[in-house]
């Protein structure tokens, strides 16, 4: 496999080159387009950290790396969660398009591991979606890495994860700037040992104009960076209902990374 990739990639290198520019910063294949995105799932969660918990990677076609930045345990934390965009070099990329045809996504249109559900229950699955000019192609496994021999695609897709996490730590990175926000809205608890009730902070007060979720969620997007008032909150802030008069409001808010659906399904 790994023979056949480094083939692959000769020919793959030469048409990064031609399109990244000199200064080998960038890959360049289809701009801010995202050709990897890897995402965590499901797991004994509660349904606030399932709603608001983005892309563990997101690697776009000039070679950004997005990725949620470090946060600290104590409470209450920011209510949005730091993310950040590396930049790749043409080395680190095609490394890791090498590691994408070793997984052998680029044959693959859709798959689902699911061997060991019969190992362990309420784990999360890890879906990797890769899209080229034929489309997307999208690998979900279920419990990855718990098993003691995993699978060749399993073992290479573990390796894409460790490479990532290494190249996070090498590349250079800044704050992320998206440009959309999403918004989830829903009851909120009042810790009083935290209180902090502030006033309605959005001008889109009709919540039966969001997107409807379960469990009497409601979603919203906006377009733009996150407002400074979602930056200087916590997660013990609530917001007072915008009818005036229900339980006040907790929302999630978190930047969108490219290619990401406006709202959870």
């Amino acid at each position: 496999m790994r023979t056949k990739t480094l083939g692959a990639l000769v020919a793959l290198a030469l048409a990064l080159s031609a399109c990244g520019g000199g200064d080998g910063s960038g890959v360049g294949v289809e701009g801010d387009e995202p050709v990897i995105q890897i995402i965590s799932e499901g797991g004994f969660v509660p349904v606030e950290v399932a709603l608001n918990t983005g892309p563990r990677y997101t690697v776009l076609g000039h070679g950004r790396l997005i990725y949620q930045g470090f946060q600290t345990l104590e409470y209450p934390g920011r209510l949005v969660p730091p993310y950040m965009v590396a930049t790749l070099d043409r080395n680190q990329m095609n490394a890791i398009l090498a590691m994408v045809e070793d997984i052998g996504l680029p044959d693959i249109t859709e798959e689902r591991d699911d061997a060991n559900m019969d190992v362990v229950a309420d784990a999360h699955t890890d879906t990797i979606v890769y899209r080229d000019e034929t489309g997307e192609h999208r690998l979900s496994v279920y419990a990855l890495g718990i098993d003691d021999t995993p699978s060749d695609r399993n073992t290479a897709f573990l390796e894409l994860l460790e490479t990532l996490d290494r190249f996070v730590g090498e590349a250079p990175a800044e704050p992320y700037v998206a440009e959309r926000v999403r918004v989830v809205a829903g009851i909120g608890f009042t810790d009083p040992e935290f209180e902090d009730v502030r006033e309605w902070p959005l001008d889109n007060a009709d919540l039966s104009t969001w997107e409807e979720l379960a469990n009497g969620w409601h979603c919203l997007t906006i377009d733009g960076a996150v407002p400074q008032v979602f930056e200087e909150a916590t997660q013990a802030t609530t917001w007072e209902h915008p009818d005036g008069s229900s339980a006040p409001l907790a929302l999630l808010v978190r930047p969108l990374h490219a290619g990401e659906p406006d709202c959870p399904s």
